[in-house]
């Protein structure tokens, strides 16, 4: 693992980290340049004549690697108790907001924790190493069950993180003394 992890730096090790295979990102480009392609044609009225120009072939090459680049670049990381997603990283036990927000037809999980540092990620990228999820799950539910972190309705309902629960304070009892 030759990559380099902000997190770590402070002496933090990785535990668990994921990254799309090479197979996986090839398919991406390649049909990210396809569907580029077919997208044009529909919006030049199903005429490819465009596609006899060599310069075409080029930029859809280039939208190709611009997918598989991607996709590449998806590596989260996860030590006892931090995130990492590429150059950003949050510390897990003192996150401050937890929410799941619907960005195209994934969820992302948007994180934030008490140094001002935010992270965004993907749930799907998350849960493709069971262990990672396991770790970054724990931090989530430490968090709302134990410091009462601010989430939103996705979080509940979607993730089955718990509401946060209620201060139970006990009344105090002044007896008198006769």
């Amino acid at each position: 693992m030759a990559q380099t992890h902000a997190a770590r730096g402070a002496g933090a090790p990785v535990l668990e980290w994921y990254r799309h295979s090479q197979r996986y990102s090839i398919g991406m480009g390649l049909a990210g340049f396809v569907l580029i392609g077919i997208l044009i044609g529909f919006r030049q009225g199903l005429d490819y004549s465009w596609l006899s120009m060599p310069w075409t072939w080029a930029a859809l090459a280039v939208a190709g690697l611009g997918m598989y680049e991607i996709f590449r670049l998806v590596d989260p990381a996860v030590g006892a108790d931090w995130l990492e997603v590429g150059r950003t990283w949050v510390l897990l036990y003192e996150l401050t907001d937890i929410e799941v927000r619907h960005r195209g037809m994934s969820m992302h999980l948007d994180l934030k924790d008490s140094g001002g540092r935010k992270v965004q990620v993907k749930v799907d990228e998350l849960q493709e190493d069971r262990d990672m999820w396991d770790l970054a799950y724990n931090g989530l539910l430490h968090l709302v069950v134990t410091n009462g972190a601010t989430t939103n309705w996705a979080a509940h309902s979607l993730l089955e993180v718990p509401d946060q629960p209620e201060r139970i304070v006990a009344p105090i009892v002044i007896e008198r003394v006769r």
